[in-house]
């Protein structure tokens, strides 16, 4: 299945958690809803990581916070990057203690594995505690900051526990300038989506285009890179649907629209389509895919595309390439000439079938 919507970006690159931006828009409309209950957030800062950048290097650095993301997400519970080095877990449900036990399990991990970085007293770590008062956007960042404080500044860069209560009125100025930001910053970010939607979504099937597919295609080069990885990419052409255009463009618009449907419903979650130009082309990217399984899902649509368009006006069939990273190829350019190549032998060898070169 194509879950992937081309829009501003909410997931951090690196770390492969929530961004600033889906945080803010997670919180504004948690706050705004009439059931707003209470919450709590365990804040990690790491200490001196600018300084650690520099004595180690941004590879080191990196690799400190793909592993920071690892233990956080290992909480189960969603997480955020609000920050360089600031990461925000959040608990909606369960008793303080509870919360105050995972807290000091995550302090307790962080200082026990940041040996293999050489790295002693790696983070601060602070549980806040809000109750069921209204509260505004701008509470939670009163609260992170003074929590910030109190951990670097009073606790000696450890573990802390706070009970935050609802800013007073001497701070309402503050409040007003931090939530008139916030909104400033989600109206814009609404309007990029608009902007990007039309820039990356084809306007016949509603899927991402080729420019899409083509920064989706970097961004899985580059985790399937930091993880010594690997993931597989089709490349999926039509045969002989010039029919449905010899009838009439719409009906061959209507056409590439099933054949659209047909491709994502039989895709996986997590797996990447796209129309490919503007034909009868669509390309599919399978994250952490092998070219064995990769095969099984090619010969999955090219078997649903047969069946599925019995009950078409002109049934059709299609012809699918494969290619693997990085045994077909180390760089996009190399596995799409690879992908296009296997598609274009799968046509000359009779259509209608799978080609991995």
């Amino acid at each position: 299945m194509n879950d992937h919507h081309q829009s501003v970006e909410r997931i951090d690159a690196l770390m492969g958690c929530g961004n600033l931006l889906s945080f803010l828009e997670t919180f504004s409309d948690r706050l705004n809803s009439a059931t707003a209950s209470g919450f709590s957030l365990l804040l990690v800062d790491l200490n001196n990581f600018m300084t650690f950048n520099e004595q180690h290097g941004h590879e080191q650095g990196d690799a400190v916070l793909h592993w920071i993301s690892i233990v956080l997400k290992d909480t189960k519970l969603p997480v955020y990057r609000i920050g360089g080095d600031e990461v925000v877990v959040v608990f909606s449900e369960g008793s303080n203690e509870e919360k105050e036990t995972t807290a000091r399990a995550v302090f307790d991990r962080l200082n026990r594995e940041s040996e293999q970085f050489a790295w002693s007293n790696p983070a601060s770590v602070m549980l806040i505690h809000f109750g069921d008062e209204k509260l505004e956007i701008a509470d939670l960042w009163i609260a992170i900051s003074d929590a910030l404080f109190d951990a670097k500044v009073e606790g000696g860069r450890g573990f802390l526990i706070n009970q935050y209560t609802h800013a007073t009125s001497g701070n309402n100025y503050q409040i007003r300038v931090i939530n008139t930001l916030t909104e400033r910053l989600l109206s814009f970010a609404s309007r990029l989506d608009v902007s990007n939607q039309l820039a990356y979504l084809d306007p016949n099937t509603q899927l991402p285009n080729t420019i899409a597919a083509e920064k989706e295609m970097e961004r899985t080069m580059q985790q399937a890179q930091r993880t010594n990885g690997n993931f597989s990419i089709l490349f999926i052409d039509g045969d002989n649907l010039r029919l449905y255009n010899d009838i009439s463009y719409l009906v061959g618009d209507e056409m590439i629209r099933n054949l659209a449907n047909t491709l994502s419903q039989h895709l996986r979650p997590g797996d990447f389509l796209a129309r490919w130009r503007v034909g009868d082309e669509f390309f599919v990217i399978l994250p952490d895919t092998p070219s064995d399984k990769a095969l099984h899902v090619a010969e999955r649509l090219r078997a649903a595309v047969e069946e599925e368009s019995k009950t078409w006006r002109i049934p059709v069939s299609v012809s699918i390439g494969m290619a693997e990273y990085p045994a077909s190829g180390n760089n996009i350019r190399e596995l799409l000439d690879t992908v296009e190549k296997s598609a274009k032998q799968a046509k000359d060898n009779g259509k209608n079938q799978v080609v991995y070169l």
